[in-house]
């Protein structure tokens, strides 16, 4: 299936998740339905479901209707919409109707904690490096996730300054928030943000502040406050060609 062909002539979704993360349910028009064998994409004009993309995995729910559910495999965005994919159980959905949209709560939650200990672990290393680090890529995802820097391997000593520091950040019970800003506004309001050289223009961006630690600019979900993250495990670190990647877990 082509799901560029998918989007042609459909406005950007409304991504609810942006606004509020903690939005568990919500109700949507459907814009599109393409079977293929047992599975089927949809289109909706609003979703609660966070893609792949942005160091985040896909979010997973259900869609329920009369006479049928779908239970998501994968959420991707092409050109601002969102296009959901998964297993169909009953009848194919028209155009035009109501759906129930029902997010896994338990993995979102997870990903939420995980995401902002990601940005915890970036202030850390600053504190530690003595410099802001910049990110080569990540994955904010159970089982193990990790954040791929460019920079010297840290050793044991350096390890544990890190996990120590990140965990106090988590005691500190510091509120975690967003704001909006235009391109002018930007760099007055980013602070300790990796990679600003490589943030694609855009008329307005979203800037995940941690209270008193650092501001990036980011479009994942994300906890109100340090101590809903948990402790977080530095589970250790491995070079790689171009820096090295630190593995991380909460609980």
């Amino acid at each position: 299936m082509d799901i560029n062909k998918l989007v042609i002539g459909i406005r950007p979704t409304r991504k609810l998740y942006l606004d509020d993360p903690y939005l568990k349910g919500s109700r949507a028009t459907l814009l599109v339905s393409k079977k293929e064998r047992k599975n089927v994409y949809i289109i909706l004009d609003k979703s609660i479901y966070h893609p792949k993309g942005g160091g985040q995995p896909t979010d997973l729910g259900v869609l329920i209707g009369d006479g049928f559910n779908i239970a998501i495999k994968k959420v991707m965005e092409v050109r601002g919409v969102l296009v959901h994919f998964g297993k169909l159980n009953g009848r194919l959905p028209v155009v035009g109707e109501k759906i129930e949209c029902v997010l896994d709560w338990k993995r979102r939650n997870l990903i939420m904690r995980l995401h902002t200990a990601g940005h915890i672990l970036d202030y850390a290393l600053k504190e530690v490096y003595g410099k802001v680090l910049n990110t080569l890529r990540a994955l904010h995802s159970p089982p193990m996730a990790y954040t791929e820097y460019r920079g010297k391997l840290p050793n044991e000593s350096r390890i544990e300054a890190i996990r120590r520091r990140a965990n106090e950040i988590v005691e500190e019970r510091r509120e975690v928030k967003f704001v909006y800003v235009t391109r002018d506004e930007l760099m007055k309001a980013v602070k300790d943000a990796p990679n600003m050289e490589r943030l694609p223009k855009a008329e307005k961006y979203r800037v995940v502040i941690i209270e008193g630690i650092n501001a990036i600019p980011c479009m994942g979900t994300h906890v109100k406050n340090t101590a809903e993250v948990g402790k977080i495990e530095v589970k250790g670190a491995e070079r790689t060609q171009q820096g090295f990647k630190l593995y991380y877990a909460v609980r």
